[in-house]
């Protein structure tokens, strides 16, 4: 299965480690998982149980213009910076998607 999810919320909120524990859970099952991070949740690559999420090989995409606007960490390893574009093709593509607002 292809599991896509969008967070909107900063590291702060409770949201970031539900999410957490759905990916890991969902790439434990060998679930294809792709994490898009924009608005405040770019601020979520500043969390190092975030974008460690990339070494179990779910794939971690943000807004390079949120990251831009909100100052978040950039050339964080393992993390692809796009667009809404690239959202529109992880939603397209999956069999499920989750968003965190």
């Amino acid at each position: 299965m292809k599991l896509a999810m969008v967070i909107y919320t900063g590291p702060e909120q409770a949201n970031t480690a539900t999410l957490i524990g759905i990916a890991s859970a969902a790439r434990a099952k060998g679930d294809d998982v792709t994490v898009f991070a924009m608005s405040d949740g770019v601020r979520n690559l500043a969390r190092e149980d975030f974008v460690k999420l990339a070494d179990d090989g779910i794939n971690i995409a943000v807004c390079d213009h949120n990251r831009t606007e909100f100052g978040a960490p950039t050339d964080v390893e393992g993390v692809n910076y796009g667009s809404q574009y690239d959202l529109a093709g992880y939603i397209n593509g999956c069999d499920r998607f989750l968003s965190f607002t």
